[in-house]
């Protein structure tokens, strides 16, 4: 029999990092004249720049090669607790593309691009190359040719994940079978997701590192590498839990920042509960206020009718073990994809179709079957068929049971949402709540019940006051139907920060915005950095077409071709960074 005991019993010490320890935190800040500096050793650490080996971007040396010796890696030492710096400590990785001018250099930009859990090495050179790229003649590309003379940017693996020391958390104790708790609410299926999240907070617990992973000792090891890079301030760049991220850092060190960008917000002034549920909400509303009427205003091309209160309700209507795969291939975070989602779902319904017209067919008759349906008389046809042979596969092969395995990513993800500031209610709460979501948002709701942080134990941090940061000149990007960091929460952290100033792209479910390819988002981005230049209160820019809406191929890049030497080139660029920065980890 295992026995659970809940982290803060194993880790005593950490019930929380409070005011009184402030002193001794001043995290690199330095200590008095008369008292030693007890992070002094971390301080003046030397970081050894080297080339990067290849592998640790997945062997793409496109980046390295372009940028040569300006893309170097180091590690960072950093303590392991710093409340208690002779505890031990753990490696920072490190990635900085260094300033093309080092006699103009005005210091460094740090970059999150998200999670908690995402490794942010790759974003330097990813940038980097796509400033290098810009064109002098436009205004948008002297103004990144300039940023690149001026600035390092400096990508990092938060510690956890990555070229970092990292978390996991393993164990061969079986998961019990969960049925999507979206569509079976039954007390048996809400008992195996309770089993299976309480066996994730025991497996973690388990791990020594887990209560040091968490965002405050990352807001410190991004000060720590502020003081060992000789700078008196940091310069920031962060999408999603990177806003967060910031945000924390901005509360502990408000005197330290420089220009800081957060790009796709979370309530900063709530909780990690909230962010949850706010993300169960933008997704539906992404499904019902985007795709479902894009998808009715091209029935020639769908083929889903030209109704989208029809298609909702259809889609509503699939059997659970059909309906319950969808979610998965819709894309909620970047718009310009938003065609494979709606190919899903054409997908869904003419296999339920197949299935009808077939009720006793095997899983090789269904493969048949789909081989010669038409599922759109569109290109998206082949599309449709690989998707619907993909859901025909999971439909008869079933989950089995397997061991906790929580990977780097998955586990810094768990281990920062209990550790930065638990949950609220207890397992009957979260039935309820998942009950109460699974009937207001029935695409996406129901999963909030598995809710690992109920057997954390609590925070093992004190979260700093928000009205520290509340003076500073912060720029917030946010686009109007974000489905992971909707747009009431950036609202709320807006009205938390009086001092930051919004650009809202209208018409937009994109998470993750900038670099946008226009001559307004990056603007507004660019002209901040140069400057630290604010746009006015309320200012917005014009979102994007979706693909089917555009007029021609290719017109929403038509600005981009006067900021770069190559637009193809760029735009692939940008696609990468994207692809990063619009992953969300609250999916997993």
């Amino acid at each position: 029999m295992t026995f659970f005991v809940p982290m803060l019993a194993r880790f005593p010490r950490l019930a929380a990092l409070t005011l009184t320890t402030a002193a001794a935190l001043s995290a690199c800040g330095g200590g008095s004249s008369t008292t030693p500096d007890p992070l002094a050793s971390f301080k003046q650490q030397k970081l050894d720049w080297q080339a990067c080996d290849p592998t640790i971007l997945r062997n793409d040396t496109t980046y390295f090669d372009q940028l040569g010796e300006r893309a170097k890696c180091a590690l960072m030492r950093a303590p392991l607790d710093y409340a208690n710096p002779d505890k031990g400590e753990l490696k920072v990785a490190l990635l900085r593309v260094a300033a093309a001018r080092p006699d103009q250099r005005s210091g460094a930009i740090l970059i999150n691009p998200g999670g908690p859990g995402e490794d942010g090495l790759v974003m330097a050179p990813l940038i980097g190359t796509l400033w290098d790229d810009a064109d002098p003649g436009s205004p948008n590309g002297r103004m990144m040719k300039e940023l690149e003379a001026r600035y390092d940017l400096i990508g990092f693996s938060p510690r956890g994940v990555g070229a970092s020391t990292t978390l996991t958390c393993s164990s061969n104790e079986r998961m019990a079978v969960e049925n999507n708790l979206s569509f079976d609410r039954s007390p048996a299926n809400i008992a195996a997701a309770q089993h299976n999240a309480r066996l994730i907070a025991q497996t973690c617990a388990k791990n020594p590192l887990t209560p040091y992973i968490n965002s405050d000792a990352t807001a410190r090891d991004m000060d720590l590498l502020r003081t060992v890079l000789g700078d008196e301030k940091i310069n920031y760049l962060g999408y999603s839990y990177g806003t967060w991220l910031g945000a924390w850092y901005a509360s502990l060190f408000p005197e330290r920042v420089g220009h800081m960008l957060l790009d796709s917000n979370m309530n900063v002034t709530a909780t990690f509960d909230e962010a949850r549920l706010g993300t169960t909400m933008g997704r539906q509303r992404a499904i019902d206020q985007v795709m479902l009427p894009y998808a009715a205003r091209h029935p020639e091309r769908f083929n889903l009718g030209s109704s989208a209160s029809d298609l909702g309700a259809a889609l509503l209507q699939l059997p659970a073990d059909l309906k319950s795969q969808l979610p998965g291939f819709l894309e909620f975070y970047k718009q310009a994809r938003v065609d494979r989602g709606i190919q899903a779902m054409m997908a869904a319904v003419g296999l339920q179709q197949l299935r009808t017209q077939l009720p006793d067919a095997d899983e090789q008759q269904l493969h048949d079957a789909i081989e010669q349906h038409t599922f759109s008389a569109s290109a998206d046809n082949t599309i449709a068929t690989a998707i619907a042979h993909g859901m025909t596969q999971n439909l008869f092969r079933p989950p089995v049971p397997t061991g906790v395995g929580l990977d780097p990513s998955s586990a810094v993800y768990q281990a920062v949402i209990c550790n930065d500031t638990g949950t609220r209610g207890d397992e009957q709460h979260w039935v309820e709540v998942g009950d109460q979501y699974a009937s207001l948002y029935p695409l996406t709701g129901g999963g909030e019940t598995s809710n690992p942080c109920l057997y954390w134990g609590g925070p093992v941090v004190q979260r700093p006051a928000l009205t520290n940061a509340a003076a500073l000149p912060i720029l917030l990007l946010q686009s109007r139907f974000d489905a992971a960091t909707p747009l009431e929460g950036a609202e709320q952290t807006l009205a938390g920060l009086p001092g930051a100033r919004m650009v809202l792209v209208e018409d937009e479910y994109t998470h993750a915005l900038y670099p946008y390819g226009d001559n307004c988002v990056d603007t507004s981005v660019l002209e901040y950095f140069s400057t630290g230049k604010q746009p006015a209160s309320g200012a917005s820019c014009t979102g994007k077409p979706l693909p089917g809406d555009s007029p021609a191929a290719g017109a929403a890049n038509k600005t981009m071709a006067s900021s770069y030497t190559d637009p193809a080139r760029a735009a692939a660029i940008m696609e990468k960074i994207h692809q990063i920065t619009a992953r969300h980890n609250g999916d997993r």
